[in-house]
């Protein structure tokens, strides 16, 4: 990881605070209670982000964020999406206006129209009729999206937003933070947006942000025996708080080697169990942030429990450099340079690491995928596309297509948090389509969880989540690669 991409992380801390007069929610959501309330009661727990702050807002946000291409004819438009989070459906809302790719600022306005609970999608390329109405199309039809969609036009000539949609009354508003709330309030009353309210520890904002800074607050007692995340357990996942500690702790073998493929030499961290037995292989799937230390630290907690651990890095060779992940400045860069894989090169990487695994004089033969995020979807679809693999873990990540399912032989294991519902949503009918193909499939979905709550531990539940998830991973791996 890059100098700079250390100092954004740490810069959370500074961030966070300032954003601690919006509540938590500000970065991770609207604020919800038991109790559906009315659209004109929610409260507004974002801001209009000044331009100097959009790429720190992009760094740091916790809401699942990423670029799609969305088809139109034979090409398609490359498109910025952020996801709220939240258990129930969601308006989208277009953002629209600048010429070419949205920049840093219209994308971290979309954040933070996340943070109140709307999808946001920002297109890029031309602005014609045909590319308006693929990605109006696409949006509205999102597993997780309502049905209500509304355009935000931005004019910064004028310092306006124009405001439009089949239910929408036509209007406008100053491009202005003081607007901002009124702004908000429109949007909420036009769709009908009504997050569901969840009582959750997600306001203590100084607290996660003294975490990031080093600072390591853990009077707070455990429940039920659980610690605190800043206190990683040795039979647990690192967070991102702990990640950098941990992996600098550890006592196993690890190594990088790069392994040939048709068109890079793919670059991949290697954990090794202790002692000189055979063992089952885990190939690591990296999340959309890219092959951080988080994800070599995820590598190194599973050859403590015996397994080796491979986990390439997709970006090798895309860093400005013609590096890899280390190669880039900021997180949000290495997510600009996912718009560079695709779905068939994703898994052709994944296939070159398991085998090249299977040949180290220390695998026993038998492999499984564990996937988050993005990851987690590759895991899913490896199983399909890999029928020799011996098992298959998703965290958080969609299904594939029943035809790919019809392949699997590996049985399928799942873990999502229920304020995750661009995920969730596509669990129901992965169960449905996986028990009809006879295959096995068992999913858990945790309350009050967010999306990546590995990654996020301090928020919401999501430390009882990963708690309850970790076990389960790891007996199962045990039972089907020992």
């Amino acid at each position: 990881m890059s100098q700079n991409m250390r100092t954004s992380l740490v810069s959370l801390a500074v961030v966070l605070i300032g954003y601690a007069v919006y509540g938590w929610a500000g970065l991770t959501g609207a604020v919800r209670g038991s109790e559906p309330v009315s659209p004109a009661d929610i409260a507004v727990h974002s801001a209009l982000p000044a331009p100097m702050d959009a790429k720190r807002i992009l760094n740091i946000t916790t809401r699942h964020r990423e670029w799609a291409m969305v088809p139109v004819g034979q090409s398609g438009v490359l498109t910025w999406i952020v996801y709220p989070e939240r258990s129930d459906k969601a308006p989208v809302i277009i953002l629209t206006g600048e010429p070419g790719a949205p920049s840093d600022w219209v994308r971290a306005i979309s954040d933070q129209l996340a943070a109140e609970g709307f999808i946001a999608v920002a297109p890029g390329g031309t602005a014609t009729a045909r590319n308006a109405e693929a990605v109006r199309s696409y949006a509205g039809a999102l597993p997780s999206a309502d049905g209500h969609v509304v355009t935000l036009a931005f004019d910064t000539a004028a310092r306006r937003v124009h405001v439009s949609g089949t239910l929408v009354h036509p209007t406008r508003f100053a491009l202005a933070k003081s607007s901002w709330p009124d702004l908000i309030a429109f949007l909420n009353h036009s769709t009908g947006n009504n997050p569901l309210r969840t009582v959750t520890t997600d306001v203590h904002a100084e607290h996660f942000a003294a975490l990031m800074a080093g600072v390591q607050q853990s009077t707070s007692a455990a429940a039920d025996g659980i610690l605190p995340a800043s206190q990683k357990r040795d039979d647990l996942p690192a967070s991102i708080l702990t990640a950098a500690s941990a992996l600098a702790h550890t006592r196993l073998r690890h190594e990088w080697v790069d392994i040939p493929t048709s068109t890079v030499k793919l670059h991949t961290w290697v954990s090794y169990p202790a002692g000189n037995g055979n063992a089952g292989v885990v190939i690591v799937m990296q999340q959309a942030p890219g092959n951080d230390l988080w994800e070599r630290a995820l590598a190194d907690q599973l050859a403590r429990e015996g397994f080796i651990a491979v986990a390439p890095d997709l970006h090798s060779g895309l860093g400005p450099h013609g590096g890899g992940f280390d190669d880039f400045e900021f997180r949000d860069d290495v997510m600009r340079a996912n718009a560079r894989l695709n779905d068939d090169l994703r898994i052709s990487f994944y296939r070159a690491a398991r085998d090249w695994a299977l040949k180290l004089p220390r695998a026993n033969g038998k492999t499984a995928s564990l996937g988050f995020c993005a990851g987690g979807s590759n895991s899913f679809r490896f199983a399909g596309d890999v029928p020799e693999l011996n098992a298959a873990v998703v965290y958080y990540g969609g299904a594939p297509d029943e035809t790919t399912m019809a392949k699997i032989n590996a049985p399928v294991l799942g873990f999502y948090g229920d304020n995750d519902v661009r995920v969730t949503a596509s669990v129901e009918p992965a169960t449905a389509a996986m028990k009809k193909l006879g295959k096995s499939y068992e999913s858990h979905i945790y309350k009050e969880a967010t999306h990546a709550f590995v990654w996020y531990q301090e928020i919401g539940r999501n430390y009882e989540a990963m708690a309850d998830a970790w076990p389960r991973t790891i007996a199962f791996l045990k039972a089907h690669l020992n």
